[in-house]
């Protein structure tokens, strides 16, 4: 609160032991305009080495509202931390009189306001530049009251000092006198400004209204064009929304309505439904959670100043967590006090731009960090580039640093290009100026080749500067992967390769026969065996093509300038093997689909066998098994979801593995295709039905996101392709929105229960009870209603339970029992519900007064009023209407 004093204390450690200063919102303390009330208090850390300093605000004002930063730096770098100070207005005393509403606190202006015109939904900007000394408080008023921010009415400090007060999509209701009102100890300024509102021709019949909705639940804004043909969009804020199950867009008639599904904190805001024109009527929607207060859904910062996300929970001393980009940030970033949180990074860079959320439970906001980089220039070119061809395929290249130095550090990028090629290729980085030797090795081929160079820096890089001249370049091969035996089996291809170290042509030979490499493909002689020349890259391959028994034994060798390798070749009777599938196969059908599993041997009619998960598959109408030369197929020409397993076909000690998925088609929901809403009364029996496309199609129920079972108060029917939930006698609690779910689609119902009063079935009239003391008098009540409450009294005072009365309850019934009467019982009995009561007069004697002398026989007279049985035909809902009534 303002005039309190704050102790914002810094530690840090390094050797040597750094030196520690604060700065506020970016600039030095002793730079801020009034910084007579700071104080600096040096120390040493309590719990182990390094120093602290504390910064002391004495009787905080509201200018020291900001960002604070400790920088730590010593000879081996710089550490920093920052906190948030915000300085609140104490709160006013209310008035005396509660009928007054609050005073204007701002004094009469002295001379007529500015005007200013805005259109019905556009943004009013006004600014204030305010100077003094002490640094000025300010406030904005609005037709003479206080102004506090909220989503429509943003109120900032820009970074040249001046006062910002934004609305945001103005409304008629947003008309009126703005006034800017500076205070220090020397006095108080104003500056006012009258904000108009024009409002267009064509205007919504019916405008938006704020809503309320809790987390999870849903919210649904509504308004009504002029005409039904007038085409409309949805807004958040300065985000147009697209329909989708998040965002649900309703037309029927005039009317326009938006329902948004499954909320989250990051819904809270401003919404906009927009006409031709751009007319727009705005509304704001309250998510009600634990985050009272989202984060901004983007911030946009300049590199190098100070990042402040801040966020309000409905709970103080709560522990959230702060993340940017999934990963936790830490601990001396952020900050607590009560019900605020808050997230400081001082000194942003571009890699603290990201996603940043602020989590607690379930609930989560997100802000989107934009980190506006600096305009630096790049470093200048280098200088005094020469070339010198000094021993045999090396080159040397000199230079001098640009002139004048970068403030910044960079580096040197040198390029090579092959004369007569377009292309500069990078070939190294260097850190300090000076001379550099280029061999051989550096490039991929022979040939004559240029340099240029270039310095680099986190800004950009300079122009290029070309040495003059160019180099002739031999690349020296070294072998990489040599050459290695090959065992193959008879009939298979003979692949021999080998990698080097540049790129360069070489020789393949067969048993000491060169290979002609310019003819890739070829025979050693005619009706021999045939080969191909291969090279990609670095990597040279010679392939012989289907070898045979006889050539076991051949020698194939590689030769080029500098290497000399050559390799075996071996060939083995060739058994049994599976040429296809080569790995396990995954095969996903639908039933009733055929399916085809073919395994390839290297041999012609070579037996298999077929398993099915283990067991050996025998043949039938529902699995055929054919064999057709090096081919064996399983077929399966209907498939069923019991088919479904591990498939074998196995021979000679390999096999081939098929695992097959058989599952029905997919559901499809019918009906409804759209989002039923449904409104009943209480007691009213509502049924949501949804239509399949398959009879057998399960589906399952959820209200509210929670899984539907059946029981006494929901009855889930299944009929064919429909699939039905019904609701006897609703109660209040039963609404919500409902989904039917079958396979991946899903059908939304949204139930409103509306509750009627309850009344008093019987009596309807008063009732008149004379007992003896002692005897057992029962006074009975029914209702329209099971779970309605009753009241009873007597002679105005409300009853309580006691041995001696007792209080029943039955489905409709509600009795009040007096065991024994005494003549104290008697009296007026009340049962009151709502606005109905139902009345009982009873009169206790010591023993019946006989109205005739002739008959001693004592007797009860209860007197009853005949019912209004129309009234409570009407009343009762069509189901529970049924002949006979009394």
């Amino acid at each position: 609160m303002r005039g309190a004093e704050v102790v914002l204390t810094c530690r840090a450690g390094g050797l040597p032991e750094p030196t520690l200063y604060w700065e506020k919102d970016g600039m030095a303390l002793d730079e801020v305009w009034d910084s007579s009330h700071f104080a600096l208090e040096p120390g040493r850390a309590e719990d182990g080495p390094g120093v602290s300093l504390a910064l002391r605000i004495l009787a905080a004002r509201l200018p020291d509202s900001g960002v604070y930063v400790c920088h730590a730096r010593n000879a081996h770098g710089h550490a920093q931390a920052g906190a948030l100070l915000q300085v609140q207005q104490p709160p006013e005393s209310p008035p005396a009189d509660p009928d007054e509403g609050p005073a204007p606190v701002v004094e009469p202006l002295k001379c007529a306001p500015k005007t200013f015109w805005v259109n019905e939904g556009k943004h009013a900007k006004f600014r204030c530049y305010v100077m003094g000394k002490p640094e000025p408080e300010i406030e904005w008023h609005w037709e003479g009251l206080p102004l506090l921010p909220d989503r429509r009415r943003l109120m900032y400090r820009d970074r040249d000092g001046g006062f910002v007060l934004k609305v945001l999509y103005c409304q008629a209701k947003d008309r009126g006198l703005y006034v800017c009102a500076a205070r220090n100890s020397a006095g108080q300024t104003l500056s006012a400004v009258q904000l108009h509102v024009k409002e267009p021709r064509l205007r919504f019949t019916r405008p938006l209204q704020d809503v309320e909705g809790r987390e999870h639940g849903i919210a649904v804004l509504e308004c009504k064009v002029p005409n039904s043909r007038i085409p409309t969009a949805w807004f958040r804020e300065d985000q147009r929304l697209l329909p989708c199950r998040k965002y649900e867009q309703i037309e029927e008639g005039t009317v326009r309505r938006l329902i948004i599904h499954r909320l989250k904190a990051d819904d809270d805001g401003v919404y906009l439904c927009e006409m031709r024109g751009r007319v727009r009527t705005v509304a704001n929607v309250t998510v009600k959670g634990p985050i009272l207060k989202r984060l901004p859904r983007k911030l946009d910062v300049l590199e190098g100043e100070n990042a402040v996300l801040l966020v309000e929970t409905l709970e103080a001393g709560v522990q959230g967590r702060w993340s940017r980009d999934g990963e936790e940030l830490p601990a001396i970033c952020q900050t607590t006090s009560g019900h605020m949180h808050a997230l400081v990074l001082p000194g942003v860079t571009r890699e603290d731009a990201g996603e940043v959320i602020f989590s607690l439970g379930n609930s989560r906001t997100t802000a989107l960090l934009r980190v506006k980089c600096v305009k630096h220039s790049p470093p200048g070119p280098p200088v005094s580039a020469e070339m010198f061809k000094g021993q045999k395929n090396t080159v040397l290249l000199t230079w001098k640093p640009p002139e004048p130095a970068p403030e910044t550090p960079f580096i040197y990028r040198l390029e090579r290009q092959e004369v007569g090629s377009e292309d500069w290729i990078q070939c190294f980085s260097i850190e300090k100026a000076g001379a550099v030797e280029v061999p051989g090795d550096c490039v991929p081929s022979e040939g004559d080749y240029r340099f240029r160079i270039c310095a680099v820096s986190g800004h950009g890089r300079s122009p290029h500067v070309v040495f003059h001249g160019s180099a002739h370049l031999v690349p020296t091969a070294r072998l990489v992967a040599g050459l290695e035996d090959v065992q193959v089996y008879d009939g298979e291809d003979a692949v021999f390769s080998l990698d080097l170290s540049t790129i360069i042509q070489g020789t393949w030979f067969l048993n000491g026969e060169e290979l002609k490499s310019h003819k890739p493909e070829g025979q050693v002689e005619p009706g021999a065996l045939r080969y191909h020349v291969e090279q990609k890259g670095l990597q040279h391959r010679l392939i012989l093509h289907a070898v045979k028994h006889q050539d076991s034994g051949a020698l194939v060798g590689f030769s080029c300038p500098g290497v000399q390798d050559s390799a075996a070749l071996t060939i083995q009777e060739s058994p049994v093997h599976i040429l296809s599938p080569q790995n396990k196969v995954s095969l996903t059908f639908t039933t009733s689909d055929r399916v085809v599993l073919t395994c390839e041997l290297s041999r012609v009619d070579f037996p298999a066998t077929w398993y099915k998960d283990g067991q050996k598959v025998e043949e039938s109408e529902l699995l055929v098994v054919k064999m057709d030369g090096r081919k064996h197929r399983l077929i399966l020409p209907e498939a069923k979801v019991q088919d479904s397993g591990e498939f074998e076909c196995r021979t000679e000690g390999v096999s081939a593995f098929f695992y097959v998925t058989v599952q029905d088609p997919p559901v499809h929901i019918v009906d409804p295709r759209e989002h039923v809403f449904v409104h009943a009364i209480t007691s009213e029996c509502v049924m949501l039905a949804c239509e399949v496309d398959r009879e057998d199609a399960p589906v399952r129920w959820y209200k509210d996101g929670q899984e539907v079972e059946e029981n006494d108060f929901v009855v889930l029917e299944s009929e064919g392709p429909h699939r039905r939930l019904v609701l006897p006698a609703t109660q209040p609690s039963d609404g919500g929105e409902f989904q039917c779910v079958a396979g991946d689609e899903r059908a939304y119902f949204t139930v409103t229960i509306t509750d009627v009063s309850s009344w008093i079935v019987y009596p309807s009239g008063k009732v008149y009870v004379a007992a003896v003391r002692l005897e057992r008098v029962v006074l009975t009540c029914e209702l329209c209603r099971p779970w309605a409450e009753v009241r009873w009294t007597k002679d105005g005072e409300e009853v309580v339970e006691s041995p001696a009365l007792l209080l029943q309850k039955e489905d409709t019934i509600r009795r009040l029992v007096l065991p024994a009467v005494q003549l104290e019982d008697s009296g007026e009995y009340l049962c009151e519900i709502d606005d109905e009561s139902a009345s009982f007069t009873v009169t206790v004697t010591e023993s019946y007064q006989s109205q005739d002398s002739s008959d001693n026989n004592p007797e009860v007279c209860v007197l009853l009023k005949k019912p209004k049985t129309r009234r409570l035909w009407s009343r009762f809902p069509p189901w529970r209407r049924t002949a006979g009534t009394e």
